[in-house]
């Protein structure tokens, strides 16, 4: 059935446009799916995008220890990842809290994000969380459907220095930078979440840092509901999310009885000097 369905959009797709579509087994899901990109188009449109990106959220945090450290744990939990990408992770200097992630793998967090942390197991779960909308497409399949398909191909066409790409890496990078900032759904969160759990777990680090940070920020949004408005437009947060974290830690058998919520963090120490840096880099 899901077969069928695949090659029913596709064959949609090819009557519109004269490009080259087709379905793919989703590496998170295992699900087929139509997908309307090639890989190589969708990391070109992340790469295409990251500057403008990059500069509207205040630019690199000007501190190179900083931004080793930052990609050092995103890479550990890259290295884990469902979909092999070449991941990139870089601290970005606006103090409003926000995670986000390209396609293709380009993942940026703030200053902002990384200030309300206490240690970095937390800095691993919204890393993990970020590379699992990447690893499940979920910025693809936003494009999919806010752009359609023969506007998408356009863009995509115009990415990584396809036909009609002098002049227009602008237009890309306005379009995928929008596509970024749009909300995830539900489902999307939960699939996220679950993977940062996932991944962040595989890669050593304890899971319960996923409920840590999400219960951080409830609690922070709770006290200055305006600075955390654009993170919970971006990625919606709510009570169910926490308790789904918080039961999935403590009832999935990759994770019952093996962790402790009260376990210190064994890198402490190297999360407090760098938060010390950032404090400096960014006064």
């Amino acid at each position: 059935m899901r077969t069928r369905y695949c090659l029913a959009l596709l064959l949609v797709a090819l009557t519109a446009l004269p490009i080259l579509a087709g379905c793919s087994v989703n590496p998170v899901t295992g699900r087929r799916e139509l997908v309307l990109i090639s890989e190589d188009q969708e990391i070109a449109m992340g790469k295409e995008a990251a500057p403008t990106f990059e500069k509207e959220f205040g630019g690199r945090v000007p501190n190179e220890t900083l931004q080793a450290y930052v990609n050092s744990v995103g890479q550990r939990v890259a290295k884990v990842s469902d979909r092999p990408m070449p991941y990139e992770y870089t601290l970005v200097a606006s103090d409003v809290p926000n995670a986000f992630a390209l396609p293709g793998g380009t993942i940026f967090i703030t200053a902002g994000l990384m200030r309300a942390m206490t240690n970095e197991r937390q800095l691993a779960a919204v890393l993990g969380h970020e590379t699992g909308h990447v690893a499940a497409r979920h910025s693809v399949h936003q494009m999919q459907k806010q752009m359609g398909a023969q506007v998408l191909i356009e863009i995509a066409g115009r990415a990584g220095g396809g036909e009609g790409a002098a002049g227009a890496a602008g237009d890309v990078a306005k379009v995928v930078s929008s596509m970024a900032l749009l909300k995830y759904s539900r489902n999307d969160e939960y699939q996220a979440d679950d993977l940062g759990i996932k991944y962040a777990a595989q890669a050593g680090y304890n899971p319960w840092g996923m409920v840590e940070l999400l219960t951080v920020l409830d609690s922070l949004h709770e006290k200055d509901p305006g600075r955390f408005d654009e993170l919970f437009q971006t990625h919606p947060l709510s009570g169910n999310r926490i308790e789904r974290a918080r039961t999935t830690v403590q009832e999935d058998p990759a994770y019952k009885g093996r962790y402790s919520l009260a376990a210190p963090d064994p890198n402490q120490g190297t999360f407090q000097r760098m938060q010390a840096l950032l404090g400096k880099a960014t006064k």
